[in-house]
């Protein structure tokens, strides 16, 4: 990632060597993000522990003019974060169901319910799929399998995200 990203910005854009290090400084960020297993540290750390004679605000905005030439949108929603919007507020919006449910604790249950969107997100038949639709239909079928009432539950959360049944 790294070699083809400064390869972009020299062969392709004639990056100037003065931001040489601001560049490798925000691919370095960038690889780290793209981790999301690691603990990732701020572009100030990086920059302060690099060397670096750049601010951060310089290499901000070199990410900035970086993603707009590679037309990349890091910000994009995940079907991960459907689903953790969706269970906080089905949660929010029904808090007498964590008892009903069979690990009777919302953090076990929305576990349970990442493991199953992970096992859809693998299955290559269910990428046409919105990620919002995958993380709905995984609610809803744990919620009928597990949850007697659990209609007016989908109901509502489907009015919520703005979703025809």
């Amino acid at each position: 990632l790294l070699s083809s990203l400064l390869s972009v910005f020299f062969f392709s854009l004639q990056a100037k060597l003065k931001y040489l290090q601001c560049i490798t400084i925000f691919c370095l960020f960038l690889a780290a993000n793209t981790n999301e297993d690691e603990v990732i540290p701020s572009v100030q750390t990086l920059a302060v522990q690099s060397g670096c004679k750049h601010s951060p605000a310089e290499i901000l905005r070199m990410e900035r003019i970086i993603l707009d030439k590679l037309q990349w949108d890091l910000y994009t929603a995940t079907p991960m974060d459907f689903l953790n919007i969706f269970h906080a507020m089905m949660m929010s919006s029904w808090p007498h169901l964590p008892p009903r449910l069979p690990q009777r604790n919302p953090s076990l249950h929305v576990a349970l319910l990442t493991k199953q969107l992970q096992h859809c997100m693998a299955c290559h038949q269910l990428v046409q799929f919105k990620g919002s639709t995958l993380a709905l239909v995984i609610i809803t079928l744990e919620l009928e399998r597990q949850t007697p009432g659990w209609f007016p539950v989908i109901t509502d959360l489907l009015k919520k995200a703005q979703v025809g049944s």
